[in-house]
């Protein structure tokens, strides 16, 4: 094959593997079956480097970085710096797909720089996706730099991703707060767009920015237009995601204005779609939001639904996360063991000296250590906090290193407090106290605090001195390394391993350390966004069973209550009764003295009530100024006697509102499930007529039916 022809086809190869892997791969390996790096060593680095990029778009993260970052010191070595950026392309693609966008948005720094260096021609689509990448990471300044000399290169070269790029940068404005600026740039999108109807995709998010713009003005109806224009732009283009996208917008817009109903309305639909797109990213915001505006409107049990759809989408993300960790780093581990294994494979060969078997045997020891690390991190993802799992982390350091002291804790950002979720020393789990995230002799709180590594590699203790957190005053640690726990860049704690043996980690176990830290990073943000989710989930569930002004359970938890006490009562025969309590003439004291002086009538003797009751008498507000309370395992005897009891100690009762004191009386109907095999329903209703009865009689008594 023609060298000239060659340098073409791979050319053309590199060309296409956007719009057809498959087809670049195969010209690129066949250069490299027609070639040897002996004859041709640029050509066959450019055709791997092509390879490369087509494995990171099969998915072949580890074989595409190994790949190319052998290859990379060719191209480097002949100064062939189009083929250097592009090497740093695959380099940032792979590490985009992994989600490591920092490493990624590195790499294509690194091609950019040379870019404009030597005076290559730039792409703006290049600018514009390292822009996104900055976004993607929080660094708004920096995506907004890059995106305004994207603008730059792309209105000199008349581009037609100018509209895009204007819009775009009047989106970065909005996060900046500088809604001005962002009409100004918005503006200049829609006036090129009015020339290139075409380009509908374009002009549906230039409105959408309009309609954010409108949103932050709190111009309402301006807002809705835009966001209506945008999405039957999507809508035409059977464009789901975004038309998802705009309805999430249109949402918030209803529910900033408490137009709950509407929210809901959009909201549906966009969940409708996202779920049928299987974005679960998307899926997981539209759940929130739907459980913010049930929990606004106080609907409190369709917020805890959604809530508890929200946390299943969430450990899906989750698991998700975790796996993209785990794949980047079981990517790089890959690609370690496979430039090990050419290296060992080289030395071997070359077996010139026993220098070489040595260095050999020490990548060999490395990569069985990195191997071991690695199934370590993976069940402590596996078993999270689980103490059996963190006391055998302890155990398997040991086979790695001398590890006399392991230890775990975690920052409570509400309490200022570190706390320790696992110390092991000698073998034994020890138990130790929470210290304040401003304590300044603690390592691990300055670890935290300062969200740095501490290496201490011959600590020297003495009387006046210690370092040491432990229950074994007797044994002084002198090695003491602190690595900080971090997720997306937020210290959320710090691990310890340490020594009685001076200088006792080697740099490589050091470097094991920062690898099963990453774990735990991990590890220990799942179980922290659990138990966040956890109490959340309990406030809710306690919100849908009670009743908010009183704190008594409400109606349907009782309903529940009372069935469940039926189910029972045909398992054992156990009789259980019910008092429903009406507070006599209450309309008078709202009349009187005002409804905040009725509520605080309710209160007080709902607090009455639950002072009054046997630890199993369960009480409910039934509605307005009336009470249910559940007796179990009470007949209609004895709940007369509960019932006149309560009767009287409501009419003694002193309930002082400010200066006003009040006296109030109650009405108790009272009924007893039996083998009648009634229906809730029924015993209520029995209640309710001994109730009706008592106040036809006078009010201020007890009525059971059956016994009137």
């Amino acid at each position: 094959m023609e060298a000239i022809d060659s340098y073409t086809q791979i050319q053309s190869a590199w060309s296409t593997v956007h719009s057809d892997a498959k087809k670049a791969a195969r010209i690129s390996q066949n250069i490299l079956n027609t070639t040897t790096k002996k004859e041709n060593a640029l050509l066959y680095a450019q055709a791997e480097i092509t390879l490369a990029f087509c494995h990171a778009h099969e998915g072949k993260n580890a074989e595409a970085l190994s790949l190319v970052n052998q290859t990379l010191q060719v191209v480097e070595h002949y100064q062939s710096i189009e083929w250097i950026v592009n090497a740093k392309r695959v380099i940032g693609y792979v590490y985009s797909s992994l989600g490591d966008l920092k490493r990624s948005g590195d790499a294509f720094e690194e091609g950019l720089y040379l870019i404009k260096k030597y005076d290559l021609p730039i792409d703006p689509h290049y600018l514009n996706n390292l822009g996104f990448i900055y976004y993607e990471l929080g660094e708004f300044k920096q995506a907004h730099n890059q995106l305004l000399e994207a603008l730059a290169v792309a209105q000199e070269q008349q581009h037609d991703i100018v509209p895009l790029l204007l819009s775009n940068v009047a989106d970065l404005h909005l996060q900046f707060g500088e809604i001005d600026e962002a009409e100004e740039f918005n503006k200049q999108a829609f006036t090129i767009l009015q020339t290139k109807v075409e380009d509908r995709n374009s002009l549906a998010h230039c409105h959408s920015i309009f309609g954010l713009i409108s949103k932050h003005k709190r111009h309402w109806e301006e807002a809705y237009e835009s966001f209506a224009l945008a999405l039957k732009m999507y809508q035409e283009q059977d464009a789901k995601y975004a038309v998802a996208t705009i309805l999430i917008d249109m949402g918030g817009l209803y529910s900033d204005q408490g137009h709950y109903t509407h929210a809901l309305e959009n909201y549906k639909e966009a969940l409708e779609i996202a779920e049928s797109l299987e974005a679960v990213l998307l899926t997981q915001e539209i759940l929130q939001r739907m459980s913010d505006v049930y929990y606004a409107s106080e609907e409190y049990k369709r917020a805890y639904q959604y809530l508890l759809r929200y946390n299943e989408v969430t450990e899906q993300i989750k698991t998700k996360e975790v796996k993209d960790q785990l794949s980047r780093y079981m990517t790089e581990a890959q690609v370690e063991r496979m430039q090990r294994e050419a290296e060992i494979e080289r030395l071997q060969l070359k077996r010139e000296s026993e220098e070489a078997s040595i260095r050999a045997q020490v990548l060999e020891d490395s990569y069985q250590d990195l191997k071991t690390v690695s199934e370590i991190g993976r069940r402590i993802i596996a078993n999270q906090e689980d103490a059996e799992a963190m006391y055998s982390v302890y155990l398997d350091l040991n086979r790695l290193m001398d590890a006399d002291i392991f230890g775990l804790c975690l920052y409570n950002k509400e309490t200022q407090e570190v706390e320790y979720r696992a110390f092991v020393e000698q073998g034994i789990l020890l138990s130790l106290s929470n210290k304040s995230i401003q304590d300044t002799s603690s390592l691990s709180v300055r670890c935290i605090r300062e969200n740095q590594e501490i290496h201490i590699r011959k600590a020297v203790v003495d009387e006046d001195y210690t370092l040491r957190e432990s229950g074994f005053p007797d044994k002084n640690p002198r090695s003491i390394h602190f690595l900080p726990l971090s997720m997306n860049d937020e210290t959320i704690g710090s691990m310890t391993v340490q020594s009685y043996e001076q200088d006792a980690f080697s740099e490589r176990q050091i470097e094991m350390l920062r690898l099963l830290a990453l774990y735990l990073s991990i590890a220990m943000s799942n179980m922290l966004k659990s138990e966040e989710l956890q109490l959340q989930t309990r406030k809710l569930e306690h919100l849908a069973k009670t009743d908010p002004l009183t704190n008594l359970y409400n109606m349907r938890h009782m309903k529940q209550l009372l069935t469940q006490s039926m189910e029972t009562y045909h398992k054992s025969n156990k009789s259980f009764s019910i008092l429903v309590i009406d507070l006599d003439h209450f309309k008078e004291v709202n009349d009187s003295h005002g409804h905040s002086c009725g509520d605080f009538v309710l209160q007080a003797l709902s607090r009455h009530f639950q002072s009054f009751t046997r630890q199993s008498d369960v009480t409910a507000r039934w509605g307005g100024e009336e009470f249910l309370m559940l007796l179990p395992n009470t007949d209609l005897q004895d709940a007369r006697t509960i019932g006149e009891r309560l009767r009287q100690s409501i009419e003694e009762l002193e309930i002082r509102f400010n200066t006003i004191s009040i006296h109030i009386t109650a009405t108790i109907g009272i009924a007893t499930y039996s083998s009648k095999d009634w229906h809730v329903d029924e015993l209520i209703e029995r209640a309710d007529k001994a109730l009706y009865i008592g106040k036809e009689a006078g009010r201020n008594q007890v009525v059971a039916y059956g016994s009137e």
